[in-house]
């Protein structure tokens, strides 16, 4: 099966957590030729890690996924888009399933923030090689479940 990317937005990941455009309008500047912009408020529910990974680009063929159900997980890109693969699945299940697999397009300046058992892949670069940051609890381990159904390919 092959899906196509879309560009995230507040209403089509409802379903999987919240997002957050927060490069919008004029940003705090100073001298030296930098701007600055901060959410409008807190993020997320409870104190969190911050965690740095490097991936590679595009394509995104997923196999397997992880899942946190105790807690949920900020995903923010650095100078690049990325490309997030998700499923609202039954979080305590054996995996998420192929049919329920979705795929966005994260460009910086925006956030989202999965909801506590929402599976998930690592991103990958939608240019090239990518970093992009995440915090989350570092409660549980991540394992990686492999997806009930054939690998999904992810187009942009």
């Amino acid at each position: 099966m092959t899906i196509k990317a879309i560009p995230v937005n507040e209403e089509n990941f409802k379903p999987f957590g919240t997002y957050t455009k927060v490069v919008k309008g004029e940003g705090r500047t100073g001298t030296g030729g930098w701007e600055c912009w901060m959410t409008p408020g807190l993020c997320m529910e409870h104190p969190a890690g911050l965690g740095y990974t490097m991936v590679g680009g595009m394509p995104l063929e997923v196999d397997s996924m992880e899942v946190h159900n105790l807690t949920t997980e900020m995903l923010m890109c650095g100078d690049k888009p990325i490309v997030l693969a998700v499923a609202d699945s039954d979080p305590h299940g054996t995996g998420a399933k192929a049919e329920d697999i979705r795929a966005f397009l994260i460009s910086p300046g925006e956030i989202v923030v999965l909801k506590k058992g929402i599976w998930h892949d690592a991103c990958r670069g939608a240019d090239g090689d990518s970093y992009y940051y995440f915090m989350a609890r570092n409660l549980e381990p991540a394992v990686f479940v492999p997806i009930i159904g054939e690998p999904v390919l992810v187009e942009l």
